[in-house]
């Protein structure tokens, strides 16, 4: 099976974003099973940012898109 788009987040990646919110942020302990490769991975995609605080991320407008993305049906 040929690997998905980079645009389209997959399941551990889904699942971070929708635990967060544009506005409010979780630390990373509350974001499992996502540990600190993927939380780096998403950063890099500009899909979460690291608040000011350093200890809690939050999701962009670009992680917003992400999430809504059309995930393609493969057969």
């Amino acid at each position: 099976m040929p690997p998905p788009p980079p645009h389209i987040p997959q399941v551990n990646e889904r699942a971070v974003l929708q635990k967060l919110n544009p506005t409010h942020g979780l630390p990373l302990e509350k974001l499992y099973p996502a540990g600190k490769v993927l939380i780096a991975s998403m950063v890099a995609k500009g899909w979460i940012k690291k608040q000011p605080d350093g200890r809690t991320y939050c999701r962009t407008s670009a992680g917003d898109e992400a999430l809504r993305a059309i995930i393609p049906l493969t057969r």
